[in-house]
């Protein structure tokens, strides 16, 4: 499957993160705010999980989603603004490469997603590295442990519902109940 060696997940990550920042830089970064006001937002990008383009993976094309979070103490404690998905970042295994396409710039609030106390078991399921199985070998033991942390991530809500539609054959494949 590569034409050389297999990537460093953690330096595919830094390259993705790294392309997310400095575009959430140049187009989206609040300026001149005022944390005094009250409908302040301290607005934060971050990167989601990696998709794989096609399932099954076989070139190793990977999809991720750069998020809008937001935070404001002063209104909101147990939870944080959830803004747009404003990015798909595309990272190609083979050459790596990656690619970046604005979706929403517009910096608002979409929602609230609260928090709750995680069990043991899911901190446990929590450590998988999804990158790492993605990109690795494929076994049934790696498959249910990718199904594990993909079904934990979507019911917490951290899996943005662009990914749910554009990568319809790997949520089948997760086979994920509600």
């Amino acid at each position: 499957m590569w034409k050389n060696s297999p990537p460093d997940t953690e330096e595919v990550m830094a390259k993705v993160r790294a392309v997310a920042e400095q575009k959430w830089k140049e187009s989206l970064a609040p300026r001149n705010v005022n944390p005094a006001d009250a409908t302040f937002i301290g607005w934060r990008t971050y990167v989601s999980d990696p998709f794989p383009l096609t399932w099954p993976s076989v070139e190793g094309t990977l999809v991720f989603y750069a998020l809008a979070r937001g935070m404001n103490p002063g209104v909101l404690r147990d939870g944080e603004f959830v803004g747009p998905t404003w990015a798909r970042i595309t990272y190609s295994a083979q050459d790596k490469t990656t690619e970046l396409t604005l979706l929403d710039v517009r910096l608002e609030p979409r929602g609230v997603q609260g928090v709750r106390p995680l069990r043991q078991e899911e901190l446990e399921i929590l450590k998988l590295k999804p990158l790492d199985s993605l990109l690795g070998p494929r076994t049934a033991a790696a498959d249910q442990k990718l199904k594990s942390y993909y079904c934990l991530q979507r019911s917490l809500g951290n899996i943005p519902s662009e990914a749910v539609t554009a990568h319809t054959a790997f949520f089948e494949w997760l086979d994920w109940k509600a």
